[in-house]
């Protein structure tokens, strides 16, 4: 697996743009020949065949993949609740997934569309392509499970306090990545792990009092 995020001055972009937040670059090549086959060749390409056995050959040792980590906007009508009308396996309500993207978001999509392809031409790419950029979520997977227990002060609108201690619940603290309200511009792990440290100390201190 190659993995390299190497452009960080787009983090914070110029105000003139007329966007909000930033974002970076992973260039890598961890794909699997299964995956690498169902995501990796171009858009129109013979999905079985003999020519299709020979650009899987040809592209899978020369290929680049450029994902683009992108600001997402925190916004109150996204929200995870139980489903009115449908029911699991057990007879409880399913979880409902309420979610839109803000238009700074698809508008940050394309540039850094725009920006990856300019980053491909300069690393003189023989040919390269891109997805639409509004079909993302449907294309490539997403595997950052972050949101649904948001933090805050006030138990109406959040599920956790600042130390990440359920407003409900005094002894239940929730550490993971459940208490971010956007995904940032970003890897979150790191962010997870520093929360995670915070509020283990501050658990500790709590049991010291016997408050927990």
């Amino acid at each position: 697996m190659v993995d390299s995020r190497v452009i960080h001055d787009t983090y914070e972009l110029d105000p003139a743009l007329g966007l909000f937040g930033g974002g970076g670059f992973d260039f890598r090549f961890d794909w699997y020949p299964i995956s690498f086959a169902s995501y990796g060749l171009p858009p129109g390409s013979p999905r079985w065949g003999p020519e299709f056995k020979r650009m899987l050959r040809q592209y899978y040792t020369r290929t680049l993949l450029v994902l683009a980590h992108t600001s997402s906007l925190p916004v109150e009508s996204n929200s995870f609740s139980l489903d009115p009308t449908i029911k699991d396996d057990w007879g409880l309500p399913a979880l409902r997934l309420t979610f839109t993207e803000h238009e700074n978001d698809l508008r940050l999509y394309r540039h850094f569309m725009d920006l990856s392809m300019q980053l491909l031409d300069a690393a003189g790419a023989v040919k390269r392509w891109g997805y639409n950029t509004a079909d993302s979520m449907d294309w490539f997977p997403q595997n950052h499970l972050l949101g649904t227990c948001r933090m805050g002060d006030d138990p109406r609108s959040s599920v956790i306090d600042k130390w990440h201690r359920t407003h409900d619940v005094r002894n239940l603290f929730l550490v993971d990545g459940s208490s971010f309200v956007t995904g940032g511009r970003g890897q979150p792990t790191m962010t997870i792990m520093a929360l995670a440290f915070r509020a283990g100390e501050h658990i500790a201190e709590m049991a010291r009092k016997g408050q927990i």
